[in-house]
């Protein structure tokens, strides 16, 4: 594809790197100056007010700053960005203003347009198209635009002002405001968030092509109920074009869902099998919850990607790690026997009765020596048959009123001993149950995503994911041979 082609097909979406001013649209006293005061937050660079009906605003202007205009056509300086809420019945007035200025994106918060299902609504559509005239990209209507937490652009209150390297791509500005809620506390921060509603200009194609050409991400995140007619051959050119993990949840796959669709953004779903088999042409990650997507970003973010398909298995209770075996082996891993010459180390550190060195380790009896669990977690990663481990260990054990040996090198060593998944470049994945004891989980869920270590509660909350992110792995290595 040459660059003239590209650029036909993808939107240039490059200046949005370099914001430096912005304005909102509409801010209004009902709403307590929501949006204008979101972005007041953060906002590194000139931030404007427009409506014509105000001349103050208070903890923003005192009426003689230069910061409240009644038109973006007033403001002296650039406008690179806006972030329009005002009625449908004034939105055309306002993009003709913000083209005359020269502002560069558009976010429309405003509704009622082909999510209303109505005529009026999809020919108000049109109209944005006409009067933007290629000049102003639009993000909407019917969405929350963009969080930059590098720029301090956010939409929200209290949204995380750390930049991270992962990119969010979703037509719903809702599932946004979880991801991006939700991302500190998973131990990860995203590059930029994309909600673009509508997207009756700018779309899921042009923002995948985007991230995956964007040197602040290096993973790509998604939530898509369709595309427009016509857009598919440019999706596929797009994935083809991208070298960096995309995980996705397609919504609308049910009859039902596809209704709710329609009414949420007037997208067409489109054909179940259709989607899946995309997705696993070009290594897709696809999950069914925005609750995996979440893990499988911190997953990758914490290992990489990886093909993963002997796991090793550490229990404090010989039940769990039977269950941990049945579900490894029901979504098509395997807990192999480890090597003789492993299973002779292992022997050697395991010394107390009730325990087992097999594979799954059963360690409960002896798992205040810590020295040994450290040692036994160290051999057992060191086998070349072993692609990770996956490791359970109760809240309690981090209490010290539940342990009957008071020792204060435990938290420490433990804590030493789940990084050795990095000095061997293999996942290990502890599985820390909630319980009790949950002010003692959070602290040490909390330490342990400092040094990139990804706590799960349940095991059906990160093993099916495993060989989805194998099959990226496999299908992208392919890729990169045939390049």
């Amino acid at each position: 594809m040459t660059e003239k082609n590209r650029s036909n097909t993808f939107k240039d979406l490059s200046f949005i790197n370099n914001i430096k001013s912005m304005a909102v649209i509409g801010t209004s006293e009902n709403r307590d100056f929501f949006f204008l005061r979101n972005h007041q937050e953060h906002f590194q660079g000139d931030l404007y007010a427009i409506n014509p009906k105000i001349q103050k605003i208070p903890r923003f202007d005192d009426g003689t700053e230069g910061k409240i205009y009644s038109s973006v056509k007033n403001v002296p300086g650039n406008v690179d960005f806006v972030f329009i809420a005002v009625p449908p019945t004034k939105i055309i007035e306002v993009i003709d203003d913000c083209v005359e200025k020269g502002v560069r994106l558009a976010s429309i918060f405003t509704a009622e347009f082909s999510d209303a299902g109505t005529k009026e609504g999809i020919e108000l559509e049109k109209k944005l198209i006409e009067h933007a005239k290629n000049k102003l990209r639009i993000l909407g209507p019917n969405g929350m635009g963009l969080f930059y937490p590098k720029l301090g652009i956010a939409w929200r209150p209290k949204f995380p002002n750390f930049p991270g390297n992962v990119g969010f791509i979703a037509q719903s500005g809702g599932i946004c405001n979880i991801a991006i809620y939700s991302s500190q506390e998973l131990g990860f921060n995203f590059s930029k968030v994309f909600s673009f509603g509508n997207g009756v200009d700018i779309d899921f194609v042009d923002l995948i092509y985007f991230l995956s050409k964007d040197p602040e991400t290096d993973i790509i995140l998604g939530y898509i109920e369709g595309i427009s007619k016509g857009r598919g051959k440019a999706l596929q050119k797009a994935l083809e074009l991208n070298d960096k993990p995309i995980v996705v949840v397609k919504g609308g796959k049910s009859g039902i869902g596809s209704v709710a669709a329609k009414t949420h953004t007037g997208t067409m779903t489109g054909e179940k099998k259709i989607w899946e088999t995309l997705f696993k042409q070009y290594g897709v990650i696809e999950v069914e919850s925005i609750e995996q997507l979440l893990n499988v970003a911190r997953l990758i973010k914490c290992y990489g990607t990886f093909n993963i398909k002997n796991i090793a298995v550490l229990s404090c209770s010989g039940g769990y790690g039977v269950i941990l075996v049945d579900l490894i082996e029901k979504f098509g891993l395997h807990v192999p026997p480890f090597s003789k010459a492993t299973q002779i180390k292992l022997e050697k550190e395991i010394f107390t009765s009730g325990t087992s060195s097999n594979n799954p380790l059963d360690v409960a009896a002896q798992i205040y020596n810590t020295e040994s669990i450290y040692n036994i977690i160290d051999i057992a990663l060191y086998d070349k048959e072993i692609d990770g481990l996956i490791i359970d260990l109760p809240a309690w054990f981090f209490n010290t009123d539940y342990l009957f040996r008071k020792d204060r090198y435990f938290e420490p060593i433990i804590i030493k001993a789940f990084g050795l998944g990095h000095k061997y470049h293999k996942p290990l994945i502890p599985i820390i149950q909630r319980v009790n004891c949950p002010e003692d989980r959070i602290r040490i869920v909390r330490k342990l995503n400092e040094k990139k270590i990804p706590v799960f509660g349940d095991p059906l909350e990160v093993i099916p994911l495993l060989p989805k992110i194998s099959r990226n792995f496999e299908i992208m290595k392919k890729k990169k041979k045939t390049e």
